[in-house]
C-alpha cells in the first residue's frame, strides 16, 4: 500500500468506572497505539455509590441467584480481571464528565445538558463500555455514533450473557458484532462482524476468546474510516429471541455440562487421532468441481508408511517432465512433517522426501513461475516464509531465499493479482479464524502488511485450503470450513472485490469429505489442473504412539502458560 497520511480519529468512551475489565482496556490501548486519540471520558456518577454484599444480596434476583453469584464471585476468566485504564493510557490530559442518567424500564437516557457537553467535544465516536442499555439524543452526540460490543451472532441471539447460550446449546461457532446503538436492542448498524469456533469443552476459555479477540475491531473499523474516508455499516433486521441470564435450574445443567464436555475432551484429545490421507483422480481439476460425486470412485490413495503416520496438504504441478503430487507426510512419533513428492511416471508410487527440516513442514504450495517451479510450505514453527525452487533432475526442494520473517504463516499461498504479489495466510494463534494478506511487487518480497488486516474472521471460511483457482470465469479460493473441528470440509469462495484497498468474497459452494471412503470424517485440501485432481480425507484413529504425541503436546502447552 502507498504511504498517506492517517488523521487520527478522536473518540470517548462511556464507562461505569476508570477500573474495567481488562479486556477493555485492552480495547482502549490498541486504539490509542494505532493512533487514534481518547479525547474524553463520561462516566457513569451512580456506579461511585458503592454498595456492601448485604444490599447487593437483597436485590438479588432470586430465580437467577446461583447465576448471578457465580458470575460476579466465582467465574474469573483472565479478560474479565479488573484493570485500571491509567496502567495503560495517560490520562492526565483527557477531561471527565461525570453524569447520573435517568432511567425508563431498562433503559438509560443522558440528561439534555451532559448530551451538550458531549456534543461540543466534536468527537468521532463514542465506546460504550458502561450504562447499560443506553437510549436517547446521546446517541447522536458524536459524528459516528455510539459503538458497543455484542458478543454474539445478533442474528440469533440477542441479550445476553455473551457466548453464554451459544455453548449450552451446543452451537459450534459463536457469532461477535460491533454496532452502532439505535433504540432498537442488539440490532443496530453492524460495522464489524467475526465468527469463531465455540469451545464447548470450557465456557471461561471460549468467552476469554470471545473477549479478548475482539479488542481489535474498532481500531480496524477506524482504519477503514481513515482509508475510505466513510464509516461502512449494515442495519441489523435481525427478529431473534431476547435471551437473559439463565435460571437456577439452568445452571444446575450448565455445571453438569462442564463436567461431562471436559471429561469427553479430554478422552477424545489423548485416545483419539488424526488420521489424513492424500487421494487423487486422474480427471481435470474442473470437470471434477462440475460434479465432484460423479468422480468419487476414481479416487486412489495413497499407501500409508505406517499406523503412526499420515499424509495431507496435496499441492499438483505438471512440467514437461511429468506430473508431481506434493503432500505433508507427518509422523507421530517425530512429532513432525516432511515434504514427499510422487509422480505420475511412477503410477504415483514410490514416495520421495523432497524436503526435510528440523522444523514442522506441511502445506506444500506449489506454482510455476519464469520456468521454474517454487513450493512455499507451512513452517511456522521456524518463525519465518520460506521459499523453495524445485530440483527436477533430484526431486528435491533447495532454499531460494525467506520471504518473511518473525511472523508464524499457517498454509501461506500465493496469488498474483493486478500485477502484484499477494500472499494469504491464517497465523498461528487463530490458525482458523483469521485471514491475513500481505503484498510485494516482486516474487521473492519484501511484502507488506495488508492496511486492513485481517481481511476475514471467520472459522467457517478464512484458512486456506489449496491454491486460488479459475472457474466459470470467476476467480475461486478454496478455504477451510473449521466449525466444529479443524478440517471438516472445503468451501468455494467467489472474490467478489480484490483490489488495493478491500478484499471481498462469497461463499458459492462446499465440497464434503467422501462419505464413501474410510477417510470420511474431514476434507481440508483440493487441488487440480488438467491432468489430476487432488484431495485429502481424515478419519479418527488411536496409536499409542499417538497418545504419547498428545501427551507431550499437552504438557508443553501447559509449559507456555506457566
Amino acid at each position: 500500500m502507498e504511504e498517506r497520511q492517517l488523521t487520527p480519529l478522536r473518540f470517548g468512551i462511556m464507562v461505569d468506572d476508570l477500573s474495567m475489565e481488562a479486556w477493555k482496556v485492552e480495547t482502549v490501548r490498541k486504539l490509542v497505539e494505532g493512533g487514534m486519540q481518547l479525547a474524553y471520558i463520561i462516566r457513569n456518577a451512580e456506579t461511585s455509590e458503592k454498595k456492601s454484599f448485604f444490599k447487593k444480596l437483597k436485590t438479588l434476583p432470586v430465580r437467577r441467584a446461583f447465576f448471578q453469584l457465580w458470575n460476579h464471585y466465582k467465574f474469573k476468566p483472565a479478560s474479565k480481571q479488573m484493570t485500571d485504564l491509567n496502567t495503560v493510557v495517560d490520562l492526565e490530559n483527557v477531561p471527565v464528565l461525570d453524569c447520573k442518567p435517568t432511567h425508563k424500564s431498562t433503559s438509560t437516557f443522558i440528561l439534555d445538558n451532559d448530551v451538550e457537553t458531549i456534543k461540543n467535544q466534536q468527537l468521532d465516536f463514542v465506546l460504550r463500555f458502561g450504562f447499560d442499555i443506553v437510549r436517547g439524543e446521546v446517541l447522536n452526540a458524536a459524528k459516528y455514533g455510539i459503538w458497543s460490543f455484542h458478543h454474539d451472532d445478533e442474528m440469533d441471539y440477542r441479550g445476553g450473557p455473551p457466548g453464554f447460550w451459544e455453548w449450552m446449546q451446543d452451537n459450534p461457532r459463536n457469532g461477535i458484532i460491533l454496532q452502532r446503538l439505535t433504540e432498537s436492542l442488539d440490532k443496530g448498524y453492524i460495522l464489524c462482524k467475526r465468527w469463531y469456533p465455540t469451545i464447548l469443552h470450557s465456557y471461561k476459555a471460549h468467552l476469554d476468546q470471545l473477549l479478548s479477540e475482539s479488542t481489535d475491531m474498532p481500531l480496524q473499523v477506524c482504519r477503514e474510516i481513515q482509508y475510505t474516508g466513510e464509516l461502512k455499516e449494515s442495519l441489523s433486521e435481525s427478529q431473534a429471541k431476547l435471551y437473559r441470564p439463565p435460571v437456577n435450574f439452568r445452571m444446575l445443567g450448565y455445571w453438569i455440562k462442564c463436567l461431562t464436555r471436559r471429561w469427553r475432551f479430554h478422552r477424545h484429545d489423548l485416545f483419539r487421532q488424526e488420521d489424513w490421507n492424500v487421494g487423487y483422480a486422474e480427471v481435470p481439476f474442473k470437470e471434477f468441481l462440475e460434479a465432484p460425486e460423479g468422480h468419487l470412485d476414481e479416487i486412489v490413495w495413497l499407501k500409508k508408511k505406517r499406523r503412526s503416520a499420515y499424509n495431507a496438504d496435496p499441492f499438483v504441478i505438471t512440467t514437461e517432465k511429468d506430473t508431481y503430487i506434493f503432500y505433508e507426510s507427518y509422523s507421530y512419533k517425530k512429532g513432525k512433517g516432511c515434504i514427499e513428492v510422487v509422480r505420475k511416471s511412477k503410477n504415483y508410487r514410490k514416495p520421495k522426501v523432497a524436503l526435510e527440516e528440523p522444523f514442522h513442514l506441511s502445506y506444500p504450495f506449489v506454482f510455476e513461475h519464469e520456468g521454474a517451479v517454487f513450493c512455499i510450505p507451512e513452517c511456522h514453527q521456524a518463525d519465518r516464509i520460506n521459499l523453495y525452487r524445485f530440483n527436477e533432475n533430484e526431486l528435491k526442494l533447495e532454499q531460494e531465499c525467506v520471504l518473511m520473517e518473525h511472523i508464524q504463516a499457517v498454509d501461506p499461498t500465493l496469488v498474483f493479482h493486478d500485477g502484484r504479489w499477494n500472499l494469504f495466510f491464517t497465523q498461528k494463534d487463530q490458525p482458523s479464524v483469521k485471514l491475513y494478506r500481505y503484498v510485494a511487487d516482486d516474487l521473492r518480497g519484501p511484502y507488506d502488511a495488508h492496511p486492513l488486516n485481517p481481511v476475514k474472521v471467520d472459522c467457517a471460511g478464512a484458512r486456506m485450503a489449496g491454491a486460488f483457482f479459475e472457474w466459470n470465469d470467476q476467480l475461486i479460493r478454496p478455504a477451510q470450513e473449521c466449525i466444529r473441528y479443524y478440517g471438516t470440509a472445503v468451501c468455494l469462495n467467489r472474490v467478489e472485490v480484490f483490489d488495493n484497498l478491500h478484499y471481498e468474497e462469497t461463499q458459492i459452494d462446499k465440497i464434503q469429505p467422501i462419505a464413501t471412503s474410510k477417510f470420511k470424517k474431514g476434507l481440508h485440501t483440493i487441488n487440480g489442473n488438467e491432468q489430476v485432481t487432488v484431495i485429502d480425507g481424515k478419519r479418527w484413529l488411536f496409536t499409542f504412539i499417538g497418545m504419547w504425541h498428545q501427551v507431550r503436546q499437552k504438557a508443553n502447552r501447559r509449559k507456555e502458560h506457566v
